[in-house]
């Protein structure tokens, strides 16, 4: 799944926690509740099993100093935006929220994490306007900063590695748990499936080929007429649910069955190899990052001139 949550810039500021009133900080007046914090919250928990995002938290900056922190960085920008005029229109809001719904409806298993935290549409419609100014001032700022070619050079020379991509080749057989609607079966028919994959699993434990099994009972229509296939890929390419058994697993290993939003799984890694791109073809990737950092730098420097209490 995509990274469809408009939840705004994603800031690793941390603040220090304290006191028990009902609001965890004030931005300039105005406040941030622990209810608005515990539904952020809910979301963040409930979309990290769907995208790939480090939120970087440990025990000296732990989860909660992250969240609030992100959310005091979105009212400063936000803020900020609406004085620059980036409010959005009303039509803006609402195509943007029926984006979001879509695609949270595209993924059974997302859509029933994000019901399970009952946040409310006026909550989420909130967010969405939020996210859109934000965006809108983001883009703003950015297109007025220069990157220069001989610091995307420097940078990319001091930070080589982080240009190197794994990639694996691989191979699976789904059994997919969506109807012809793309609405998840029943209780009791998933549980006969499941019954099916582990069956699946045990032919191929009994040295039956991969590649056979794939194309006479892969519900996968695009590779298992191929055996299963599905080529060379890295981590940002597909699925966190996917690639994060996908990715823990050698070369020729076979993975015991496991479950995602599409269905059960076993999946063959057929090959392991790790490239690093060529500097040309970094050039905008890094003009991205390093006008990302500006950016951030900006945000910093707003936050100093906001009246920012904990």
């Amino acid at each position: 799944m995509n990274k469809v949550l408009y939840i705004g810039l994603i800031s690793l500021a941390c603040l220090q926690i304290s006191g028990c009133s009902n609001n965890i900080a004030t931005v300039n007046g105005v406040k941030i509740s622990k209810d608005e914090y515990e539904k952020t919250k809910n979301i963040i928990e409930a979309t990290s099993n769907y995208i790939n995002y480090n939120y970087n938290y440990n025990e000296d900056n732990d989860l909660k100093n992250v969240i609030v922190g992100f959310m005091v960085d979105n009212e400063v920008v936000y803020q900020q935006a609406k004085l620059n005029g980036f409010e959005p229109t009303k039509q803006e809001v609402e195509i943007k929220y029926k984006e979001l719904e879509k695609a949270i409806a595209s993924n059974p298993s997302y859509k029933k994490a994000i019901e399970s935290t009952n946040i409310d549409e006026e909550y989420l419609y909130n967010i969405v306007k939020k996210d859109i100014a934000i965006e809108k001032y983001k883009q703003k700022y950015k297109s007025n900063l220069e990157v220069r070619d001989d610091e995307i050079k420097d940078y990319y020379f001091k930070h080589k590695n982080k240009f190197f991509i794994e990639e694996v080749n691989a191979s699976q057989i789904l059994i997919s748990t969506l109807d012809e609607n793309n609405i998840e079966v029943s209780s009791d028919k998933k549980v006969r499936l499941k019954e099916k994959a582990e069956n699946i699993s045990q032919m191929i434990k009994e040295k039956q080929s991969f590649e056979e099994l794939a194309k006479k009972y892969s519900d996968d229509r695009l590779t298992g007429k191929n055996g299963g296939n599905l080529g060379y890929f890295t981590k940002d390419d597909k699925n966190i649910e996917f690639t994060s058994v996908v990715f823990s697993l050698d070369k020729s290993e076979v993975s015991e069955v496991f479950e995602t939003s599409y269905g059960y799984h076993i999946v063959k890694i057929n090959d392991i190899r790790n490239t690093m791109k060529k500097y040309d073809d970094c050039k905008d990737e890094i003009r991205e990052i390093i006008l990302n950092e500006k950016y951030m730098n900006h945000i910093e420097e707003l936050n100093k001139k906001s009246k920012i209490k904990s």
